[in-house]
């Protein structure tokens, strides 16, 4: 997988083509924020009003308290630094909002999602093929800074509100000092660091954008994440496996069955190799 280590900042585009995209972002492992690919955040049925009248018996546990879909729109309406809304609060499309997943475009990469091929194994697909809306509230942020699971590369629409993310490339890992255990996340809270604990996290170097409603931020495999929130926040995301990151993607459900089925974890092995270039050659 290629990665650019020398990216300054992160870019805004609009009127890219899927080939162009592709080549330019995805390729090179570089984030961006494309500007002109989600009018579908303006309908009426991505509005807090719409999701408290007719979805209101969906509940969430955080922290051991059941909320329903009210109280945590609520909560996040009035969330403060000081006293933050519970979060992360996640829905996910396929079970909480079926019909939801008509109105949202398939996503822009150039190239087929193959964790929504019927050639990929549920048991694999499922544990990430993920479509999700995040609700969020002013002084919330995501609880750790981290890799995404299995190294997938991610989408993020903005639908309501402004979202702070700070990235940092592949190449800044070994500042962040990653979990021996959980090897995508860092201990580290960059918002307030302590670099007693963490003193080669001074040299880490960070890009930030603040993402608002009806841009889409690109997160490529591998690329290290958090958030910020400063307002009522509705966020929709999705994972994405390509040629680009399907060896990683593999290596990680390798790792995953050899814990807890070691006799059969080598099944993983040779499917990643025969299905990897059955998969290169139906996309080309």
């Amino acid at each position: 997988m290629e990665h650019n280590a020398n990216v300054s900042k992160i870019e805004r585009c609009s009127g890219l083509s899927d080939k162009e995209f592709y080549n330019t972002y995805v390729k090179k492992s570089l984030p961006v924020v494309v500007t002109d690919k989600a009018e579908w955040t303006s309908l009426e049925k991505f509005t807090p009003e719409f999701f408290k009248t007719n979805y209101n018996h969906l509940t969430r546990i955080i922290d051991g308290k059941t909320y329903t879909l009210s109280e945590i729109i609520d909560l996040c309406k009035t969330s403060t630094p000081e006293n933050k809304a519970p979060y992360p609060n996640v829905f996910d499309l396929h079970k909480d909002f079926p019909e939801y997943l008509d109105d949202i475009p398939e996503m822009f990469y150039g190239k087929s999602n193959r964790l929504q091929s019927p050639l990929l194994p549920k048991t694999i697909a499922n544990q990430t093929n993920q479509q999700q809306l995040f609700f969020g509230g002013k002084g919330c942020s995501f609880p750790t800074l981290h890799v995404d699971y299995h190294w997938v590369h991610t989408q993020l629409t903005q639908i309501i509100g402004d979202k702070d993310f700070i990235l940092f490339a592949p190449d800044q890992t070994p500042y962040l000092y990653p979990d021996k255990t959980n090897h995508n996340l860092s201990p580290v809270d960059i918002i307030n660091p302590d670099y007693n604990k963490f003193p080669l996290f001074k040299n880490a170097e960070s890009l930030r954008i603040t993402l608002k409603p009806g841009e889409v931020l690109f997160i490529p495999s591998g690329w290290w994440h958090t958030t910020y929130i400063h307002n009522f926040n509705l966020t929709y995301a999705i994972d994405h496996v390509n040629s680009f990151n399907w060896n990683k993607f593999m290596d990680e459900n390798y790792l995953v069955a050899h814990k807890h089925y070691p006799k059969l974890a080598w099944v993983i092995k040779v499917y990643k190799e025969i299905m990897g270039k059955v998969f290169n050659l139906k996309e080309n």
